[in-house]
């Protein structure tokens, strides 16, 4: 093991020492990983085997395994440890979440500082959103019970107003499909307008997902 060997670490000359210094000093498994990982791939360039039992000894230091065959069997016990399930709510607390959640979505701004959310039809993009992830048991093709939901939240403010024309006109548009389809269903032909218009409705699913997410849906 040459601890003052050199290698490029993206356009970076380093050394072998300095690397496995920040291994060693690094508080938590993130980073170790992180500066294992070059001196990992320099002992096996240079077929150094001390050098890998050495990260391999740092790891078990720190209580880290760098390498584990996977098992079958334990499948199940990872599931369990990382169980996905979501958090039981009553009606009253998935309603008080969802109008926090469009809340903090009229606030949200874009690259240019102007209101993501800011269209008639970005409602779209919050009906996708309730619908995929069950948000107030709003269901497939239940226009009425989403605009009957809305006005029972009363906000206080909304960026565009919501009208059942303008809803059920999602049918005419990729929107219809769940949020994971729609990058599939984008027309070949699609012209520079509708590209950017979809790109708009888009980022306000995608950023309604993660609000949602987080707040247990």
């Amino acid at each position: 093991m040459e601890l003052e060997d050199i290698f490029l670490l993206g356009q970076r000359p380093i050394t072998l020492r300095f690397v496995l210094g920040l291994m060693e000093e690094a508080d938590n498994s993130l980073e170790t990983y992180r500066w294992a990982t070059p001196a990992l791939l320099h002992s096996i360039h240079t077929k150094d085997t001390t050098l890998s039992d050495y990260v391999e000894e740092v790891f078990k230091r720190k209580g880290l395994t760098p390498y584990k065959p996977y098992k079958e069997e334990e499948k199940d016990v990872a599931s369990e440890g990382n169980s996905t399930e979501k958090p039981i709510m009553n009606e009253f607390m998935m309603r008080s979440k969802a109008k926090m959640a469009i809340e903090e979505l009229m606030c949200l701004k874009d690259a240019k500082g102007d209101k993501l959310f800011c269209q008639k039809n970005h409602r779209w993009a919050v009906y996708r959103m309730f619908v995929d992830l069950q948000v107030c048991n709003i269901r497939e093709n239940r226009y009425k019970e989403f605009i009957e939901l809305i006005e029972s939240l009363h906000f206080d403010h909304v960026n565009a107003e919501l009208d059942m024309t303008t809803l059920s006109n999602i049918t005419q548009d990729i929107y219809r499909f769940p949020f994971t389809a729609w990058e599939k269903k984008v027309p070949k032909d699609a012209s520079a307008r509708w590209v950017s218009s979809y790109t708009r409705m888009y980022q306000v699913a995608e950023a309604l997902k993660m609000i949602l997410i987080r707040k247990g849906f």
